[in-house]
């Protein structure tokens, strides 16, 4: 593929070839066309000397003031002697006298060519022996007269101005040509190099690699060129950058997605043995009493007794089930207004006195009374679940501490308790409902039900935060919400 540099030079090459050719031509027929003129001046000085000539006697001062004129040789010689009556060579009537008349005088004149005859004037090319010059001759015979006019000029005047023509056109072209040169090489530059510029740029495009734009500057069709091809460049990087940036993104939805789909089918495997327990009691428990098997009042009272606590636990996993669809749901709405949050954390201590002393829980607490706006229900159901959490996984300590803090611009409710730490690579897990705890905190035989899953959409609702923290010989789990200001 010839690149435009080469095209161009080509392109200049050949229109020189072309004036080359034409100067060429122009030497070859130029010859031809000043003789043509010539002869035609020449025809016009014979007819001026018949048009002037009155008598023999002024013939002399007319025919010198012509070819003076017309910077041409005349020679008037009588028609039947063939002697020289007037000439303005100054050897010819000498030369013709001394030779009888002008006979001896033609022998020493050559015919070379014969150019024809027009409107009876004799056109011919003659070689003069004595003088060894070739002349262009314009001959007329006026019979009537007696006389005839022969029109001379040397063909070496002629070959003089045809050389000097060919030489003065290449004194002329040879320079332009030069600078016509120089000046198509420094615009074809100019005009080569931004394009160059251009095609390695769209070359980088292709490859994906948009470094450095480029720098053109003008106002021509070049230059709205590279704005473009800038543009291009620019709005395919933010393309691939944007397509990279949601290919992440859908990436993270498809990985999300897999989880959610593992989190939903342990979630109903879960659910299913959570209540699959409380249903086998009951029914056990239920077909024993029904066939009788059972006999003493104790143990029938027993019995009832279990499988009302069954029941009692199976409603609480339907109530925790609802409470969580709804606070998924797109449509549940909370009940906001100013909430006192030590408040509210002191009358939720007041009503789990009875369960800490009946565990003989040791509580500790560090209450500050501070302004929230919140749906105080939802707020007590997150903190009552962290202190059912902290009763289902306390230890032999049997420490739990309750804390209502400032920190900046936000409240923290925190509720610590004693015992193992929580494995760094499963606190996410624990949020999701039905966790075993044997895989997260290794308590055997211990789930976590759906208490931090609530908490977790119950904070998510108030646009707050929620979270836990491993502490000594225990763990902290957290709230936290805006404070009113």
């Amino acid at each position: 593929m010839k690149s435009i540099k080469a095209k161009l030079i080509i392109g200049i090459l050949l229109i020189l070839s072309i004036f080359l050719c034409g100067i060429f031509t122009y030497s070859l027929t130029f010859k031809n066309y000043f003789q043509k003129e010539k002869l035609g001046e020449m025809e016009y000085v014979i007819l001026e000397v018949e048009d002037n000539i009155s008598n023999i006697y002024d013939i002399d001062v007319i025919v010198n003031k012509i070819a003076e004129k017309s910077n041409v040789q005349i020679d008037v010689t009588d028609i039947n002697s063939g002697g020289v009556i007037c000439s303005t060579h100054k050897n010819s009537r000498s030369n013709m006298m001394g030779n009888g008349m002008g006979m001896g005088g033609q022998n020493k004149l050559q015919t070379l060519e014969v150019l024809g005859t027009v409107n009876g004037i004799e056109r011919e090319i003659i070689h003069d022996k004595a003088s060894g010059v070739n002349f262009l001759t314009a001959t007329k015979n006026n019979v009537e007269a007696g006389y005839t006019i022969t029109v001379k000029i040397p063909i070496n005047i002629m070959d003089d101005a045809v050389t000097k023509s060919l030489k003065l056109l290449m004194i002329i072209f040879l320079p332009i040509t030069l600078i016509i040169l120089v000046i198509t090489m420094i615009f074809a530059n100019m005009f080569i190099r931004p394009i160059i510029d251009i095609r390695k740029k769209t070359s980088k495009i292709r490859d994906l690699d948009f470094d450095g734009k480029l720098d053109i500057k003008g106002k021509d069709e070049i230059t709205d060129l590279a704005n473009c091809v800038n543009s291009l460049s620019d709005k395919i990087e933010n393309t691939l950058i944007e397509l990279n940036s949601k290919n992440l993104i859908l990436q993270d939805l498809i990985e999300k997605e897999r989880e959610n789909e593992v989190i939903r089918r342990e979630f109903v495997s879960s659910v299913s043995h959570e209540l699959k327990s409380p249903i086998a009691v009951i029914s056990g428990y239920s077909q024993a009493l029904k066939e009788g098997i059972i006999t003493s009042k104790e143990d029938v009272e027993y019995y009832i007794s279990v499988i009302d606590e069954e029941a009692d636990r199976m409603q609480v996993i339907v109530n925790d089930l609802l409470d969580l669809y709804k606070l998924e749901s797109n449509t549940f709405r909370l009940e906001i207004k100013e909430v006192e949050i030590g408040n509210l954390v002191q009358k939720i201590i007041r009503k789990n006195l009875l369960r800490f002393e009946e565990l003989n829980i040791n509580v500790e607490s560090n209450i500050e009374n501070i302004l929230v706006m919140a749906d105080d229900i939802r707020l007590e159901q997150a903190v009552q679940n962290y202190i059912n959490n902290a009763l289902s996984h306390v230890d032999l300590e049997k420490c739990i501490k309750i804390d209502v803090i400032k920190r900046d611009r936000k409240v923290r409710i925190s509720v610590y308790n004693s015992g193992e730490a929580i494995d760094d690579r499963n606190i996410e897990k624990i949020w999701q409902g039905f966790v075993r705890l044997d895989k997260v905190r290794n308590y055997k035989e211990k789930r976590v039900g759906l208490g931090l899953a609530i908490v977790k959409q119950i904070m998510k609702l108030h646009h707050g935060n929620c979270g836990v923290n491993n502490k000594d010989n225990g763990v902290e789990f957290w709230i936290e919400l805006d404070i009113i200001t």
